[in-house]
């Protein structure tokens, strides 16, 4: 009940700040992101602005790259980059840039990938329901394997939220997909003095279709690293599973 009361003031003053002056400032928000198909919690955090959105994401730990074969020589693996910087998307009006790691030559490699901006197919549905204070709208969207429900607040106005969501009239509070898996919840928000958000760099740049083509053959690679770790003549399959990441498909 604290939290929710502490969510109403800020509302008011934030949304006042908002109207009265959007150009000289940006929202910055906080999310909880959990992905169960991973196990893994991780801060986001977010500044937004009239012009543009960059998000970043922050490991709660880091994981080295794990291959493991079990008795029917099924084989598994989890793969997760030991670089100290997380992931980061930058979104303007018409493309996304945004840092992440692809696997090649057995080790993971940043990489910078600019994207246009995907459209969102977003299907509006009536009615609000009071979260964190806000007055929120609900909508959902069926994009790239997942299906997401989404609450988001015009009490906040601005067209992007965090990771690569964007198109809807307010800020996000909470996103999940509809078999849960995968959830962002809005945990804090201010107001700061509006700043020009810069681009992810530090990395080898690559282009998207690129960048989906290491993702789509990254099992690929861990087989064979994991062929040279075996004794000769062993023989190996993979379980045909699905992608863990946010995007379980590019399509």
């Amino acid at each position: 009940m604290k939290s929710k009361n502490i969510f109403t003031v800020l509302t008011f003053v934030f949304f006042s700040s908002f109207c009265s002056s959007q150009e000289q400032v940006q929202v910055f928000a906080t999310y909880d992101f959990k992905n169960t198909n991973t196990g893994k919690t991780q801060l986001v955090e977010l500044r937004v602005n009239e012009k543009a959105a960059y998000s970043e994401f922050f490991e709660s730990k880091k994981l080295a790259d794990t291959l493991y074969a079990d008795e029917f020589e099924n084989v598994f693996f989890e793969k997760e980059s030991k670089d100290s910087i997380g992931q980061q998307y930058y979104l303007s009006n018409n493309e996304i840039v945004f840092r992440d790691h692809i696997y090649t030559n057995n080790e993971f490699v940043a990489v910078v990938v600019t994207e246009d901006l995907p459209k969102m197919d977003w299907i509006l549905k009536k009615g609000t329901i009071l979260m964190n204070g806000f007055t929120c709208n609900v909508a959902s969207l069926d994009f790239r394997g997942r299906v997401y429900n989404v609450w988001y607040t015009n009490e906040v106005p601005t067209k992007f939220g965090p990771w690569k969501f964007h198109g809807l009239s307010g800020l996000i509070v909470k996103i999940e997909t509809e078999d849960k898996s995968v959830k962002f919840q809005l945990t804090s928000i201010i107001f700061e003095q509006n700043q020009k958000l810069g681009m992810p760099t530090l990395g080898k740049k690559i282009t998207f279709q690129e960048f989906v083509q290491y993702e789509e053959k990254i099992t690929s690679d861990f087989v064979e690293k994991l062929k040279t770790k075996l004794p000769r003549g062993t023989t190996i399959k993979v379980n045909d599973t699905e992608s863990t990441n946010i995007e379980k498909n590019y399509k």
